[in-house]
C-alpha cells in the first residue's frame, strides 16, 4: 500500500465514525466509552509504532495504521451488522460467542497487516497482535472498572 496522507485521513475518518456509531447502538446509548474507545486506538497505535520502529522500518509505519484503520472500520461493521441480528434472534452466550469470533479475525487481520509491514512470519505478526489485544483488554478493564 502506498504511502498517503489521504488514505489514512480517510481510514482514520472511517474508523472514528463507525466507532461511535457502534457505541451508541452495542451501550444503547448508555455511557459508549468514546474516551475509552479513544484512548486504546491511541494505545494500539503507539504500541504499533514501537514495532515497526524497533524492527527498522519506520517509512512504513503510516500506510500500517491507515491499513490497521480501514479494516478496523470494515470489520467493526461487520461486528455491528452480526451484533444487531443475532442479539435479535439469539441467547447471550450465542452473541458473546460472534463477538470473541470477531475480535479473533480482528487479531488475525492485524497481525498479518503488522508481518507483512514488518516483513516477518504471518505467526510473530499474529503474536505481536496478540500482545497489542492483551494490553488494550488489561487497559480497557483498569479504565472501565470491570471484573
Amino acid at each position: 500500500m502506498p504511502k498517503s496522507w489521504l488514505v489514512f485521513y480517510a481510514a482514520l475518518f472511517a474508523s472514528v465514525f463507525v466507532s461511535i456509531i457502534t457505541g451508541e447502538i452495542v451501550t444503547a446509548g448508555v455511557d459508549p466509552m468514546h474516551d475509552v474507545t479513544l484512548l486504546l486506538a491511541l494505545i494500539n497505535a503507539a504500541f504499533y509504532f514501537l514495532v515497526i520502529q524497533v524492527a527498522g522500518y519506520p517509512g512504513r509505519y503510516l500506510q500500517s495504521l491507515a491499513a490497521i484503520l480501514g479494516v478496523d472500520a470494515i470489520i467493526t461493521l461487520v461486528y455491528l451488522g452480526g451484533f444487531v441480528t443475532i442479539n435479535l434472534f439469539a441467547d447471550e452466550a450465542t452473541t458473546l460467542s460472534f463477538v470473541w469470533l470477531i475480535t479473533g479475525w480482528s487479531v488475525a487481520v492485524e497481525g498479518h497487516i503488522i508481518a507483512r509491514a514488518i516483513e516477518r512470519p504471518w505467526a510473530i505478526g499474529i503474536a505481536i497482535a496478540v500482545v497489542s489485544y492483551i494490553l488494550l483488554l488489561l487497559t480497557y478493564w483498569q479504565l472501565a472498572k470491570l471484573p
